[in-house]
């Protein structure tokens, strides 16, 4: 019987069962291929700017490359990545966000003016700077601004460049980095000094510049300070307890003012004569006798009765001199106005018997020698209002870590091909599934429908199919006997003819 024959001779009920098997099956199917034959995506590009990546993403539509965008990152399929790598590169793609000495390429021309082309340079200047600073480890953006006086043909003086550098960074520069960014700038632009670019990174500050000093002191000196002491507390308890067996927690208050203070001081006990000064003066009255007639008388005497008086006087000036005293002291922002220091360390590692009758006398008289040695060496004062605690309890032991292996060549090619193959194999599985167990047993069930004009070749095949149809799908054999040689009598015949062989060799054989 044929395929077609055997689905008609199915039932209705039949035929939808195995309509929506076949529709489900190969649903996963398609599914399973797709997964197993789709390529994995490689990155192409990440951290494009908005525009250059949106010129990438069209020249991979017009060379019909398959692509997906993951946040800021471009991936395409990892067997074309190199080919299209070097497409986009021979196209000059992905172009630079920062252009430098191309811009003077448009700048020609009859209409361009002297302040036309100076700007271009200038702002080519920058363009090319900006691409070396982006070349220094850890930075990831940067711009460059020269502040570059155009001096007027009637000046005689040169004004000076100055130059700033904004960057940002995932960690701070170092200060190194930051004078080598000093030096690229203020040696590609002539007559600038080094000391004139400042370097800022809006996270952390200004890295380098005239005023660095002044304006990151305070934050820089504490932290420097604080690191430095606390490594050298570690070092000294290192000798005597072991690695891992004491923490150490240094804090420095430092001032960010700047104050300067004025003392004058003079001292009484200490005069001594820097001037003296000494006047005498004499003076002499003469005073008139009585007045008389005669004195009224041209020849008269007029100078009868005349006084005369002398008188003297002496005065001295005496200037001391006194010793003084002038100080003026200034105070810079960075000096340390206290320090705290907290000291662990681990009980167990000290050696202390902690079921002896004196075990706690022990404990402190450790704890205070450990208190005398910190305080001797982190040179603290008491005066400025420095504090320190050294306390001793045992530390939580750590669990231990294990180092976990490379994986070897089978295991990276399993876990790199290992769903591909469960796909393949999960494939195969509902492959089987479906023939034998949804296609055979309904195909098996179906009722022989039809003549068949080959029927008396078929054989002992063909009557064992009826044998089995006749046993399996007929309620009353007789009957259904009956109904299928009156439907089928050729096919009868020829079942009937094939058992009277057998009959006769089994008789002859006999």
């Amino acid at each position: 019987m044929g395929f077609i024959d055997n689905l008609r001779a199915l039932g209705l009920q039949r035929q939808i069962m195995l309509g929506a098997a076949v529709l489900g099956v190969l649903a996963a199917m398609t599914f399973l291929v797709r997964g197993t034959l789709q390529p994995s995506m490689s990155l192409l590009y990440s951290g494009l700017d908005p525009v250059r990546a949106g010129e990438v993403i069209n020249e991979l539509e017009s060379l019909d490359v398959a692509y997906e965008i993951r946040g800021e990152a471009i991936f395409i399929p990892a067997n074309v990545r190199d080919k299209t790598r070097f497409a986009l590169a021979r196209d000059g793609l992905p172009r630079q966000s920062v252009q430098g000495y191309e811009l003077l390429d448009s700048v020609n021309g009859f209409s361009v003016t002297s302040e036309m082309y100076n700007a271009a340079y200038w702002r080519a200047k920058e363009g090319e700077l900006t691409r070396t600073i982006l070349t220094t480890p850890g930075v990831d953006s940067a711009r460059v601004h020269i502040g570059a006086n155009l001096r007027s043909g009637f000046s005689r003086s040169q004004p000076t460049p100055t130059a700033s550098v904004t960057l940002s960074s995932a960690r701070r520069l170092n200060g190194g980095q930051a004078e080598a960014i000093q030096y690229l700038v203020a040696l590609a632009v002539s007559g600038l000094n080094p000391e004139d670019v400042v370097v800022i990174d809006p996270r952390h500050g200004i890295l380098a510049g005239p005023t660095v000093g002044d304006v990151e002191s305070p934050g820089v000196v504490a932290e420097d300070q604080a690191a430095a002491l606390e490594q050298k507390i570690k070092r000294l308890l290192f000798a005597r307890l072991g690695d891992g067996n004491a923490e150490v927690s240094v804090s420095m208050d430092v001032s960010r003012e700047r104050t300067v203070i004025s003392d004058v001081r003079f001292d009484p006990e200490s005069r001594v004569v820097r001037s003296r000064t000494t006047n005498d003066s004499n003076e002499t009255n003469q005073g008139g006798g009585n007045l008389t007639v005669a004195s009224n008388l041209p020849q008269g005497d007029a100078a009868g009765g005349q006084n005369e008086s002398t008188s003297k006087s002496s005065t001295e000036s005496v200037a001391y001199e006194l010793n003084e005293t002038r100080t003026q002291t200034e105070r810079l922002p960075g000096q340390i106005e206290r320090v705290s220091i907290a000291v662990l360390l681990n009980q167990e590692a000290l050696g202390i018997d902690l079921t002896a009758a004196d075990a706690a006398t022990q404990i402190e008289q450790v704890r205070q020698n450990f208190e005398a040695l910190v305080r001797n060496a982190a040179g603290l004062e008491a005066d400025r209002g420095d504090t320190l605690t050294v306390e001793l309890m045992p530390f939580q032991a750590l669990p231990e870590i294990e180092l976990t292996p490379a994986p070897s060549m089978i295991e990276r090619m399993l876990e790199q091909h290992l769903w591909s193959a469960v796909q393949a194999i999960f494939l195969g599985i509902i492959v089987l599934a479906l023939g034998f167990g949804v296609m055979r047993p309904v195909f098996a069930q179906a009722p022989a429908a039809g003549g068949d004009e080959e029927g008396a070749s078929a054989g002992d095949a063909d009557g064992a199919g009826v044998e089995g149809d006749l046993f399996e799908q007929a309620s009353d054999p007789i009957d259904y006997l009956k109904d299928y040689t009156s439907e089928n009598q050729e096919q009868t015949a020829a079942l009937l003819q094939d058992w009277l062989k057998e009959d006769r060799k089994i008789a002859a054989n006999e």
